[in-house]
């Protein structure tokens, strides 16, 4: 079944010195690195402290973690850095207070105290469908929607000097309406004129080739640019050459025939499509075929002379 993507060429292996000319090097992923948002060169040590708020301790439990793993801090867990509060008889609410919270930094050794709040919600929509079927029997349909915000607002102390270096706030992205509207819109606008005026896709097509067929090379190569005629013209060419042959080759004419009946189904001309591929077949007995025969009769019925003509006795009807 041909996917979405771009028709393209297959390159002969008989032109290696080709390759050697004009190679270009693929293109590979290589890491790069961004710095933080937040300058942290400073700070080599962190306590981590309690984030206060309905997800406390599972968002700072999860914050030490994320800090440990990035390998970048020597990191003071919270239950130490609450035992340093209880010590010396402060709260996180102190930490407000620069000198506080110099004091509590000079304890832990660390140069930067980060702490914050942390608040969660959690919201449930219940719905029923009921839907009567043709039998009698009902259908219940229930659906179940669940959504939890999380947000989180973090605060960085010097350690040193115990005054505020900077305060972020993270929760959910707002919603832009007005892109989700212009792109609904496009999307229907788009969608209708599909159904009223012909368009293109691109898709990927599994021609094949023989270097005893120049004619199947020069069909493919129209076929790229959309020329569906003439690639038919070139690829007929190429079985007539064959069947000249007293004794055709067998796998040689079932490309050919392979290339037309693909030519015919991207052209739209899905009676010729069906008879060639199945000509393509009947020689090779390749499955592959088989399901491209499947899938132009999709296409045949999905297409718009197919709905025209299921159409016609209704509208001659009056209806």
């Amino acid at each position: 079944m041909p996917t979405r993507s771009t028709v393209r060429r297959a390159l002969s292996a008989a032109v290696p010195l080709l390759f050697c000319a004009c190679a270009t090097a693929a293109p590979i992923r290589v890491p790069v690195m961004h710095p933080g948002e937040i300058d942290m060169t400073p700070y080599r040590s962190v306590a981590v402290g309690e984030l206060r708020g309905k997800a406390d301790r599972v968002l700072t439990e999860g914050l030490e973690e994320a800090l440990v793993a990035t390998n970048h801090f020597q990191v003071i867990g919270p239950s130490r850095t609450a035992s340093a509060l209880g010590e010396l008889q402060l709260s996180v609410a102190d930490l407000s207070d620069p000198a506080r919270a110099a004091k509590l930094g000079k304890a832990l050794g660390a140069s930067a105290l980060i702490y914050g709040d942390a608040d969660e919600s959690y919201r449930e929509e219940f719905s029923e469908d009921r839907l009567k079927e043709k039998d009698g029997a009902p259908t219940i349909i229930q659906k179940l929607f669940g959504e939890l915000t999380v947000r989180a607002t973090f605060r960085i102390v010097d350690g040193s000097t115990g005054r505020l270096v900077v305060t972020r706030t993270y929760g959910p992205q707002p919603i832009d309406k007005q892109q989700l509207a212009r792109s609904a819109r496009a999307a229907v606008v788009e969608r209708f004129l599909r159904a009223v005026v012909p368009y293109q896709e691109f898709v990927t097509a599994d021609f094949r080739k023989d270097g005893d067929l120049p004619q199947l090379e020069s069909g493919i190569g129209f076929a790229e640019r959309g020329e569906w005629k003439k690639a038919q013209d070139s690829f007929r060419a190429a079985a007539a050459q064959v069947e000249k042959n007293p004794d055709p080759d067998r796998k040689k004419l079932a490309k050919a025939y392979w290339d037309l009946g693909l030519s015919y189904e991207y052209a739209g001309e899905y009676e010729q499509a069906t008879q060639t591929v199945r000509k393509a077949y009947d020689l090779s007995q390749d499955k592959a075929m088989l399901q491209e025969l499947d899938a132009i009769a999709r296409l045949r019925e999905e297409s718009p002379r197919a709905a025209a003509a299921g159409a016609a006795p209704e509208v001659a009807s009056g209806k």
